[in-house]
């Protein structure tokens, strides 16, 4: 029967085209895939003199695409990203002026690369992995420190072995302390395995986590996002054989200090690889992504939630009971304009406050 207005779970919401402020050319980031989106939160007193609102803070990705626009756009799903268009740029957006700019931070700048992993730590942007003109980059972790007026690239040194060079991963911080790193494929195939470097404890070291119950198979191009609570949901991806998965799998801490996973609850709209997914409260909200062979997710799965405390998904009309299969079709243009502006992959997501951002990705090849 359907929900009563008012109750149930809020369908998931629409997008807008932001039109942000770019002084010179340079300072907005462009057309590019591949790169990520970090919310950092303010530094400083609000109306005190030092005071930098929340940002978000773009890094690397690609700026061109393998072949040229004369490609069918069937192999838009396959189409590589030019790694020759890589880029190690840091752009900002300054979420309280609606304005970007290009920053030129001090410090030794990671090498160019996409589909590499970021996240914020207080102010800081940890950035590890992805691959570049020169193959896959490091395993080593670097580090954006937006605490000074001028920010400052660092290189990280880990003890010990860790994740390795990989891309196509996910990294998230749980419970505001542990950094895990998931998944994703280390030139060879895709990986399954999961590592956590506890950020309160030095010398930094990375451990690789042996969690209980039924985890997500190996996968690249997932999305894993960390609840307040430090929950953690992987959602999506691609496995082995190039299939896009549906499922969302969550892994939390237990006191005794063990990790389990479990598989989340509702039925999920659609499969989907190189999606955004970004949590506000207790609502995962999931965006775009590809399902191969260039087609991308269409119509009202191409934004969904899962509502952790309901246990459901809803997409953008309501809950789904049922998956929605056969409602995409090959990448053509059409529907809902707020649906359109989702329709893409290899794009980057973060949220402030209640607002969600999205930015860049790959469309029609």
């Amino acid at each position: 029967s359907p929900a009563v207005a008012g109750s149930g779970p809020r369908p998931a919401p629409g997008y807008t085209a932001v039109n942000a402020v770019i002084d010179k050319k340079e300072d907005g980031p462009g057309c590019r895939c591949g790169h990520t989106l970090t919310a950092v939160p303010a530094v400083g007193e609000e109306g005190s003199p030092g005071y930098v609102g929340p940002r978000l803070i773009l890094f690397g990705g690609a700026t061109a695409l393998e072949g040229n626009s004369a490609t069918p756009p069937s192999s838009a799903g396959s189409a590589g990203i030019r790694l020759a268009g890589a880029t190690a740029d840091v752009h900002c957006y300054d979420v309280l002026s609606n304005k970007w700019s290009r920053l030129t931070p001090l410090g030794e700048p990671p090498s160019p690369r996409a589909a590499h992993v970021a996240t914020a730590v207080g102010t800081m942007v940890v950035i590890q992995g992805g691959i570049g003109p020169a193959g896959l980059s490091a395993e080593d972790l670097h580090v954006l420190d937006l605490t000074q007026q001028r920010p400052r690239w660092h290189r990280v040194v880990v003890q010990g072995p860790g994740p390795g060079p990989r891309y196509g991963h996910v990294m998230a911080l749980v419970g505001q302390r542990f950094l895990l790193t998931i998944g994703g494929n280390d030139g060879k195939r895709p990986l399954a395995d999961v590592w956590a470097l506890d950020t309160a404890a030095k010398p930094y070291e990375w451990r690789k986590l042996e969690p209980e119950g039924e985890g997500p198979p190996p996968c690249m191009y997932a999305t894993a996002s960390a609840r307040s609570d430090g929950l953690l949901l992987l959602c999506g991806g691609r496995d082995g054989n190039s299939v896009p998965l549906s499922s969302a799998y969550g892994l939390a801490k237990h006191r005794d200090g063990r990790w389990e996973w479990a598989i989340a609850p509702g039925v999920s709209p659609s499969p989907r690889y190189q999606h955004a997914a970004v949590f506000v409260n207790a609502r995962l909200h999931v965006s775009g992504g590809a399902l191969g062979g260039g087609r991308m997710v269409e119509d009202s799965s191409s934004v969904a939630v899962l509502d952790t405390a309901a246990g459901v998904w809803c997409d953008t009309k309501s809950v789904v009971t049922t998956p929605r299969t056969g409602r995409y079709s090959a990448d053509a243009a059409g529907g809902d304009a707020a649906v359109e502006l989702t329709r893409r992959c290899r794009h980057a997501a973060a949220a402030v406050g209640d607002l969600i951002f999205l930015y860049g990705g790959l469309r029609g090849g």
